[in-house]
């Protein structure tokens, strides 16, 4: 009986009181877009997104949104991860759909983690003598991203741009019990793959 009450308790905390939002809180960054040299997208992947293969794509849309108010004439899309096709590919296909010229962009298709996310882009940054960008990913993966950059690429100014209203991570409306069931646990995931990210890169000396 006394596991049905601890598990009814915690069930409870997790769905129906703000703690997640309480623990999503100290992982975003978000900050008002600004121009720069380059918009650099950093596709997630299993964990990062919440759904593999599918986060990306409101990634790309919001890069495009920031392309073509003008914010910045190049756009870097970081991606090594595979699924069908390659990730980087498939972002460039939709932007490129989008309206995007094709010369605009370039793609970084060697990285499977966010330091490698950091260190290649902050590659393709020095080659291009540029020293800002403005960074896309999801809202709690802004963090770890932060770190690293301040670890490794401190003379880069970031400015962090997750994509707003997401579908995968924004707080979902009160009254809709089913769909916030879903995406909570989609969330939790992420935030503790996120801070078990952070524990992880401080182990290796990453942050």
């Amino acid at each position: 009986f006394s596991t049905v009450i601890i598990s009814l308790s915690l069930y409870t905390l997790v769905f129906y009181t703000p703690l997640v939002w309480f623990m999503a809180s100290p992982l975003k960054i978000s900050q008002e877009p600004e121009k720069a040299d380059c918009i650099a997208v950093f596709a997630g992947g299993v964990g990062e997104s919440g759904r593999a293969g599918q986060g990306y794509e409101e990634r790309v849309r919001y890069a495009v949104e920031l392309y073509n108010k003008g914010y910045s004439s190049h756009i870097i899309f970081s991606s090594g991860y595979k699924y069908i096709f390659e990730e980087p590919f498939v972002m460039k296909a939709l932007a490129v759909s989008l309206g995007v010229p094709e010369n605009v962009i370039m793609l970084e298709d060697k990285a499977t983690n966010t330091y490698e996310n950091v260190r290649f882009s902050n590659e393709i940054l020095r080659k291009n003598n540029w020293d800002s960008m403005l960074l896309i990913s999801s809202p709690y993966h802004m963090r770890r991203t932060s770190l690293v950059f301040n670890k490794i690429a401190r003379e880069i100014k970031v400015i962090y741009t997750p994509v707003k209203n997401s579908f995968f991570f924004s707080r979902p409306e009160s009254g809709k019990r089913k769909i916030q069931k879903q995406i909570n646990i989609e969330q939790i995931k992420a935030i503790l793959h996120e801070y078990i990210g952070i524990l992880y890169y401080l182990f290796k000396g990453y942050i």
